[in-house]
């Protein structure tokens, strides 16, 4: 991953999209997920990249059909699909069939298990805003 390196609770996260969530677009078009991890990408939000404050949480999981238009074994998938950042730009498609980046990352966490939500420590859903968890683990390691 290009950027900056994740914060634990970051880390968290795109670990429960990955393996707990997949990819949210064959979620919405109702495809049952079966070892979301050994296929699913991250997305990040292009508005906020990798190194904005917080960037990591305005993400989701893909696969590499919806992600960038790849098949297993390198091949293009079919012109007909919506993928997320295609060589042949159809990324308004992506949007107009899945919603946009936000309305992704919120399906996203909606998704992800109560429990690995506490161990994150907040919610993203009540538009909780994210812990300054780099100095919460700066002054936790000086405990």
């Amino acid at each position: 991953m290009n950027g900056r390196t994740p914060t634990k609770a970051e880390r968290l996260y795109i670990s429960a999209c990955v393996s707990e969530v997949g990819c949210v677009a064959c979620r919405l078009d109702g495809r049952d997920i079966e070892n979301p991890a050994v296929w699913t990408e991250f997305h990040h939000d292009p508005d906020y990249g990798s190194t904005d404050r917080n960037a990591h949480f305005r993400g989701f999981g893909l696969c590499a059909v919806h992600h960038r238009g790849v098949i297993p074994g390198a091949c293009r998938s079919a012109s007909d699909v919506a993928v997320r950042h295609p060589i042949l730009s159809n990324g308004p498609r992506f949007s107009e069939r899945y919603g946009d980046d936000a309305f992704l990352c919120a399906y996203a966490w909606e998704q992800i298990p109560d429990h690995i939500k506490e161990e994150i420590g907040f919610d993203l859903s009540i538009s909780d805003n994210p812990p300054d968890t780099e100095l919460h683990e700066i002054q936790s390691a000086n405990c």
